[in-house]
Protein backbone atom coordinates (compact mmCIF):
# COMPACT_ATOMS: atom_id res chain seq x y z
CA UNK A 1 0.00 0.00 0.00
CA UNK A 2 1.66 3.53 -1.41
CA UNK A 3 1.83 6.14 1.69
CA UNK A 4 1.18 8.90 -0.32
CA UNK A 5 -0.98 9.26 -3.69
CA UNK A 6 0.43 12.64 -5.89
CA UNK A 7 -2.40 13.81 -8.47
CA UNK A 8 -0.37 15.07 -11.72
CA UNK A 9 -1.78 16.90 -14.77
CA UNK A 10 -0.16 15.57 -17.93
CA UNK A 11 -1.12 17.42 -21.00
CA UNK A 12 -0.85 14.61 -23.27
CA UNK A 13 -1.18 15.60 -27.27
CA UNK A 14 -1.77 11.83 -27.72
CA UNK A 15 -4.58 9.57 -27.53
CA UNK A 16 -5.07 6.52 -25.02
CA UNK A 17 -5.75 6.07 -21.76
CA UNK A 18 -7.33 9.29 -19.80
CA UNK A 19 -6.45 8.49 -16.29
CA UNK A 20 -4.17 6.04 -15.05
CA UNK A 21 -2.24 5.46 -11.77
CA UNK A 22 1.35 3.74 -10.94
CA UNK A 23 2.96 3.18 -8.16
CA UNK A 24 6.77 4.57 -7.68
CA UNK A 25 9.38 3.40 -4.80
CA UNK A 26 11.54 6.34 -4.28
CA UNK A 27 14.01 6.31 -1.10
CA UNK A 28 12.18 3.31 0.60
CA UNK A 29 8.89 5.04 0.02
CA UNK A 30 6.15 4.27 -2.00
CA UNK A 31 3.95 6.82 -3.76
CA UNK A 32 1.01 6.60 -6.24
CA UNK A 33 1.30 9.23 -9.45
CA UNK A 34 -2.32 9.56 -10.68
CA UNK A 35 -2.07 10.76 -13.75
CA UNK A 36 -5.31 13.20 -15.42
CA UNK A 37 -5.33 13.62 -18.78
CA UNK A 38 -6.56 17.25 -20.20
CA UNK A 39 -5.37 18.36 -23.21
CA UNK A 40 -6.16 22.47 -23.03
CA UNK A 41 -6.59 24.96 -20.61
CA UNK A 42 -10.13 25.29 -21.33
CA UNK A 43 -12.59 22.90 -18.81
CA UNK A 44 -9.55 23.13 -16.18
CA UNK A 45 -10.78 23.06 -12.62
CA UNK A 46 -8.54 25.39 -10.85
CA UNK A 47 -9.82 23.94 -7.49
CA UNK A 48 -8.19 20.56 -8.08
CA UNK A 49 -5.33 19.59 -5.93
CA UNK A 50 -2.84 19.01 -8.44
CA UNK A 51 0.92 18.34 -7.17
CA UNK A 52 2.54 18.41 -10.30
CA UNK A 53 2.05 19.22 -14.24
CA UNK A 54 3.76 17.18 -17.03
CA UNK A 55 3.02 18.77 -20.81
CA UNK A 56 4.00 16.30 -23.25
CA UNK A 57 4.81 16.90 -26.94
CA UNK A 58 6.05 14.72 -29.75
CA UNK A 59 9.71 15.72 -30.87
CA UNK A 60 7.98 14.87 -34.94
CA UNK A 61 5.36 17.05 -34.45
CA UNK A 62 6.17 20.75 -34.25
CA UNK A 63 1.83 21.44 -33.74
CA UNK A 64 2.18 19.62 -30.63
CA UNK A 65 5.46 21.27 -29.05
CA UNK A 66 3.51 25.05 -30.06
CA UNK A 67 0.38 23.95 -28.28
CA UNK A 68 2.97 22.79 -25.89
CA UNK A 69 4.37 25.93 -25.44
CA UNK A 70 0.94 27.39 -24.59
CA UNK A 71 -0.32 24.92 -22.29
CA UNK A 72 3.24 26.00 -20.13
CA UNK A 73 1.88 29.85 -20.67
CA UNK A 74 -1.21 28.96 -19.35
CA UNK A 75 0.41 27.46 -15.98
CA UNK A 76 2.66 30.32 -15.34
CA UNK A 77 0.20 33.06 -16.50
CA UNK A 78 -1.84 31.54 -13.95
CA UNK A 79 1.41 31.31 -10.80
CA UNK A 80 1.24 27.66 -10.71
CA UNK A 81 5.48 27.77 -9.76
CA UNK A 82 4.56 26.12 -6.35
CA UNK A 83 3.71 22.97 -8.65
CA UNK A 84 6.31 20.92 -10.26
CA UNK A 85 6.07 21.40 -13.97
CA UNK A 86 7.99 18.86 -16.46
CA UNK A 87 8.16 19.22 -20.28
CA UNK A 88 8.27 15.99 -21.74
CA UNK A 89 9.49 15.44 -25.48
CA UNK A 90 8.39 12.29 -26.43
CA UNK A 91 9.54 9.94 -29.59
CA UNK A 92 12.98 10.94 -29.48
CA UNK A 93 13.25 7.80 -31.06
CA UNK A 94 12.71 9.44 -34.11
CA UNK A 95 15.57 11.78 -34.73
CA UNK A 96 15.14 11.52 -38.23
CA UNK A 97 11.85 12.87 -38.17
CA UNK A 98 12.39 15.62 -35.40
CA UNK A 99 10.72 19.08 -35.99
CA UNK A 100 11.44 20.45 -32.51
CA UNK A 101 15.35 20.65 -31.54
CA UNK A 102 16.32 19.88 -28.11
CA UNK A 103 17.82 23.22 -27.86
CA UNK A 104 14.86 25.27 -28.24
CA UNK A 105 12.42 22.76 -25.99
CA UNK A 106 15.60 23.60 -22.95
CA UNK A 107 14.98 27.48 -23.86
CA UNK A 108 11.42 26.89 -23.73
CA UNK A 109 11.56 24.69 -20.68
CA UNK A 110 13.74 27.38 -18.23
CA UNK A 111 11.42 30.68 -19.96
CA UNK A 112 8.92 28.81 -17.95
CA UNK A 113 10.82 27.68 -15.17
CA UNK A 114 9.85 23.62 -15.87
CA UNK A 115 12.35 20.97 -16.28
CA UNK A 116 12.96 18.78 -19.43
CA UNK A 117 13.49 15.45 -20.29
CA UNK A 118 13.14 13.23 -23.33
CA UNK A 119 11.53 10.15 -23.60
CA UNK A 120 10.66 7.73 -26.07
CA UNK A 121 7.69 5.20 -25.00
CA UNK A 122 8.06 2.51 -28.00
CA UNK A 123 11.78 1.75 -26.73
CA UNK A 124 11.30 2.45 -23.10
CA UNK A 125 13.95 5.48 -22.79
CA UNK A 126 14.00 7.16 -19.45
CA UNK A 127 10.44 6.35 -18.88
CA UNK A 128 11.51 5.27 -15.40
CA UNK A 129 13.70 8.06 -14.81
CA UNK A 130 10.65 10.32 -15.56
CA UNK A 131 8.44 8.89 -12.79
CA UNK A 132 11.28 8.99 -10.38
CA UNK A 133 11.98 12.46 -11.65
CA UNK A 134 8.54 13.54 -11.36
CA UNK A 135 7.95 12.53 -7.79
CA UNK A 136 11.62 14.13 -6.65
CA UNK A 137 10.03 17.58 -7.94
CA UNK A 138 6.80 16.89 -6.47
CA UNK A 139 8.55 15.99 -2.63
CA UNK A 140 10.80 18.95 -3.31
CA UNK A 141 8.29 21.45 -4.12
CA UNK A 142 6.23 20.12 -1.10
CA UNK A 143 9.22 20.43 1.13
CA UNK A 144 10.15 23.91 -0.08
CA UNK A 145 6.65 24.90 0.95
CA UNK A 146 6.46 23.47 4.05
CA UNK A 147 9.79 24.95 5.42
CA UNK A 148 8.87 27.88 8.22
CA UNK A 149 10.64 31.31 6.69
CA UNK A 150 11.82 33.80 8.93
CA UNK A 151 11.08 37.97 8.37
CA UNK A 152 15.04 37.83 7.13
CA UNK A 153 14.49 34.61 4.47
CA UNK A 154 11.00 36.29 3.49
CA UNK A 155 13.13 39.57 2.64
CA UNK A 156 16.17 37.76 1.22
CA UNK A 157 13.53 35.54 -0.98
CA UNK A 158 12.56 38.90 -2.49
CA UNK A 159 16.31 40.20 -3.17
CA UNK A 160 16.60 36.60 -4.94
CA UNK A 161 13.66 37.00 -7.26
CA UNK A 162 14.59 40.48 -7.86
CA UNK A 163 18.08 40.04 -8.88
CA UNK A 164 16.66 36.42 -10.99
CA UNK A 165 14.12 38.77 -12.90
CA UNK A 166 16.86 41.16 -14.09
CA UNK A 167 19.13 38.75 -14.98
CA UNK A 168 16.84 36.65 -17.06
CA UNK A 169 16.01 40.38 -18.45
CA UNK A 170 19.67 40.99 -19.40
CA UNK A 171 20.63 37.54 -20.00
CA UNK A 172 22.98 37.11 -17.13
CA UNK A 173 21.12 33.90 -15.46
CA UNK A 174 23.78 30.60 -14.94
CA UNK A 175 23.59 29.19 -17.99
CA UNK A 176 25.31 26.50 -16.44
CA UNK A 177 21.60 25.57 -14.42
CA UNK A 178 20.20 22.92 -16.07
CA UNK A 179 16.33 22.66 -16.54
CA UNK A 180 16.83 18.41 -17.34
CA UNK A 181 17.78 17.46 -13.40
CA UNK A 182 14.95 16.47 -12.19
CA UNK A 183 16.38 15.31 -8.89
CA UNK A 184 17.02 19.60 -7.99
CA UNK A 185 14.79 22.40 -7.91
Amino acid sequence: MPDKTFVLRPWLISDGEDNKSISVLLDGEESTLEFIKLTSCSGWDYKDNVDAYVVVYATDDRQTFDRAVDLLYCLRKDEKKENATILVANKCDLERSRTVSIEEAKAVAKTYEAKFVETSTVVNHNIDELLVGILSQIRLKLKQQDKPRTRTEVAQGCINKSKSLFNKIFRKEDMSKSCQNLYVL
